[in-house]
Protein backbone atom coordinates (compact mmCIF):
# COMPACT_ATOMS: atom_id res chain seq x y z
CA UNK A 1 0.00 0.00 0.00
CA UNK A 2 2.82 2.39 0.85
CA UNK A 3 4.40 1.71 -2.55
CA UNK A 4 1.08 2.46 -4.27
CA UNK A 5 0.68 5.79 -2.42
CA UNK A 6 4.27 6.76 -3.20
CA UNK A 7 3.76 5.90 -6.88
CA UNK A 8 0.56 7.95 -7.01
CA UNK A 9 2.42 10.82 -5.36
CA UNK A 10 5.13 10.71 -8.04
CA UNK A 11 2.59 10.53 -10.85
CA UNK A 12 0.63 13.46 -9.42
CA UNK A 13 3.76 15.65 -9.11
CA UNK A 14 4.08 18.07 -11.97
CA UNK A 15 7.09 17.23 -14.15
CA UNK A 16 9.42 20.05 -15.11
CA UNK A 17 10.76 20.08 -18.63
CA UNK A 18 14.48 19.84 -18.93
CA UNK A 19 15.87 23.28 -19.53
CA UNK A 20 18.23 23.63 -22.48
CA UNK A 21 21.90 23.96 -21.60
CA UNK A 22 23.13 27.52 -21.33
CA UNK A 23 25.20 28.65 -24.29
CA UNK A 24 27.94 31.20 -23.85
CA UNK A 25 26.71 34.68 -24.74
CA UNK A 26 27.73 35.91 -28.17
CA UNK A 27 29.25 39.37 -28.23
CA UNK A 28 26.86 41.60 -30.12
CA UNK A 29 29.65 43.76 -31.45
CA UNK A 30 31.41 40.86 -33.24
CA UNK A 31 29.94 40.21 -36.66
CA UNK A 32 30.91 37.47 -39.09
CA UNK A 33 30.17 37.25 -42.83
CA UNK A 34 26.52 37.50 -43.69
CA UNK A 35 25.66 38.99 -40.30
CA UNK A 36 25.72 42.57 -41.56
CA UNK A 37 25.79 44.70 -44.67
CA UNK A 38 28.98 46.11 -46.08
CA UNK A 39 29.30 49.78 -45.15
CA UNK A 40 29.16 52.54 -47.74
CA UNK A 41 32.37 54.57 -47.61
CA UNK A 42 33.84 57.50 -49.47
CA UNK A 43 37.64 57.34 -49.64
CA UNK A 44 39.71 60.50 -50.05
CA UNK A 45 43.49 60.39 -50.03
CA UNK A 46 45.94 57.50 -50.08
CA UNK A 47 49.59 57.21 -49.09
CA UNK A 48 51.65 54.19 -50.14
CA UNK A 49 55.03 52.60 -49.78
CA UNK A 50 56.52 49.87 -51.98
CA UNK A 51 58.12 47.09 -49.97
CA UNK A 52 60.42 46.02 -52.82
CA UNK A 53 62.24 49.39 -52.85
CA UNK A 54 65.53 49.59 -50.97
CA UNK A 55 64.48 52.85 -49.31
CA UNK A 56 61.10 53.23 -47.67
CA UNK A 57 59.38 56.25 -49.24
CA UNK A 58 55.81 57.40 -48.76
CA UNK A 59 54.00 58.56 -51.89
CA UNK A 60 50.77 60.56 -51.97
CA UNK A 61 48.46 58.92 -54.49
CA UNK A 62 45.44 61.27 -54.56
CA UNK A 63 42.81 58.53 -54.34
CA UNK A 64 39.07 59.04 -54.70
CA UNK A 65 36.96 55.93 -54.23
CA UNK A 66 33.74 54.46 -52.93
CA UNK A 67 32.50 51.16 -51.52
CA UNK A 68 28.81 50.31 -51.63
CA UNK A 69 26.98 47.02 -50.90
CA UNK A 70 30.13 44.94 -51.19
CA UNK A 71 31.57 46.54 -54.34
CA UNK A 72 34.36 49.09 -54.70
CA UNK A 73 35.62 51.52 -57.31
CA UNK A 74 38.54 53.92 -57.05
CA UNK A 75 40.81 56.04 -59.16
CA UNK A 76 44.23 57.20 -58.03
CA UNK A 77 47.60 58.40 -59.24
CA UNK A 78 49.91 55.40 -58.98
CA UNK A 79 53.47 55.65 -57.70
CA UNK A 80 54.75 55.95 -61.28
CA UNK A 81 52.63 59.04 -61.99
CA UNK A 82 49.94 57.33 -64.09
CA UNK A 83 46.18 57.51 -63.48
CA UNK A 84 44.96 54.09 -62.35
CA UNK A 85 41.50 52.60 -61.87
CA UNK A 86 40.42 49.67 -59.74
CA UNK A 87 37.09 47.91 -59.18
CA UNK A 88 35.80 44.69 -57.67
CA UNK A 89 34.14 43.06 -54.68
CA UNK A 90 34.95 43.40 -51.00
CA UNK A 91 33.89 41.51 -47.89
CA UNK A 92 34.33 42.37 -44.25
CA UNK A 93 35.34 39.21 -42.40
CA UNK A 94 35.23 40.48 -38.83
CA UNK A 95 34.05 43.77 -37.37
CA UNK A 96 33.83 45.07 -33.85
CA UNK A 97 32.15 48.15 -32.43
CA UNK A 98 32.48 49.65 -28.99
CA UNK A 99 30.80 53.01 -28.60
CA UNK A 100 32.10 55.43 -31.24
CA UNK A 101 35.12 53.23 -32.01
CA UNK A 102 34.77 50.55 -34.69
CA UNK A 103 37.28 48.26 -36.36
CA UNK A 104 37.13 45.65 -39.11
CA UNK A 105 39.24 43.25 -41.16
CA UNK A 106 38.41 42.12 -44.67
CA UNK A 107 39.52 41.59 -48.21
CA UNK A 108 38.97 42.72 -51.78
CA UNK A 109 39.32 40.99 -55.14
CA UNK A 110 39.10 42.84 -58.39
CA UNK A 111 40.97 44.35 -61.30
CA UNK A 112 43.34 47.30 -61.62
CA UNK A 113 44.22 49.25 -64.76
CA UNK A 114 47.01 51.80 -65.17
CA UNK A 115 50.28 50.02 -64.40
CA UNK A 116 53.17 49.15 -66.70
CA UNK A 117 56.15 46.81 -66.46
CA UNK A 118 57.89 48.92 -63.80
CA UNK A 119 55.45 47.60 -61.20
CA UNK A 120 55.13 43.98 -62.30
CA UNK A 121 56.33 42.19 -65.46
CA UNK A 122 52.86 40.91 -66.28
CA UNK A 123 51.74 44.52 -66.86
CA UNK A 124 54.00 44.70 -69.96
CA UNK A 125 51.63 42.33 -71.76
CA UNK A 126 48.32 42.71 -69.91
CA UNK A 127 46.80 46.17 -69.35
CA UNK A 128 44.31 44.99 -66.69
CA UNK A 129 45.79 43.14 -63.72
CA UNK A 130 44.11 40.99 -61.08
CA UNK A 131 44.11 42.48 -57.60
CA UNK A 132 43.86 40.80 -54.19
CA UNK A 133 43.95 43.10 -51.18
CA UNK A 134 43.62 42.63 -47.44
CA UNK A 135 42.51 45.58 -45.33
CA UNK A 136 41.89 46.73 -41.78
CA UNK A 137 39.81 49.75 -40.77
CA UNK A 138 39.60 51.80 -37.60
CA UNK A 139 36.75 54.30 -37.38
CA UNK A 140 36.02 56.99 -34.81
CA UNK A 141 32.42 57.92 -35.44
CA UNK A 142 32.11 58.10 -39.21
CA UNK A 143 35.73 59.03 -39.99
CA UNK A 144 38.13 56.17 -40.60
CA UNK A 145 41.65 55.14 -41.48
CA UNK A 146 42.32 52.01 -43.51
CA UNK A 147 45.58 50.11 -43.88
CA UNK A 148 45.75 47.70 -46.82
CA UNK A 149 48.25 45.36 -48.43
CA UNK A 150 48.36 44.61 -52.18
CA UNK A 151 51.18 42.63 -53.85
CA UNK A 152 54.20 44.62 -52.59
CA UNK A 153 52.41 47.84 -51.60
CA UNK A 154 51.19 48.97 -48.19
CA UNK A 155 48.61 51.77 -48.34
CA UNK A 156 46.92 54.05 -45.83
CA UNK A 157 43.66 55.76 -46.82
CA UNK A 158 41.18 58.02 -45.08
CA UNK A 159 37.45 57.46 -45.37
CA UNK A 160 33.99 58.68 -44.37
CA UNK A 161 31.42 55.98 -43.53
CA UNK A 162 27.75 56.64 -44.29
Amino acid sequence: MAIGVATLGLIAMPARAQEPPLEPPVAEDLRLPGAHREPTRLFLGMWTTHLKHHVIAIDSNWLVGVTHRGYFFATFRNSFGRQAFTAGMQRTLVSRRRGRLASSLGGRVGLVYGYDGRFIRLARDVPVLPMIQGFGNVDVGRVGIEVSYTFVVVSVTTSYRF
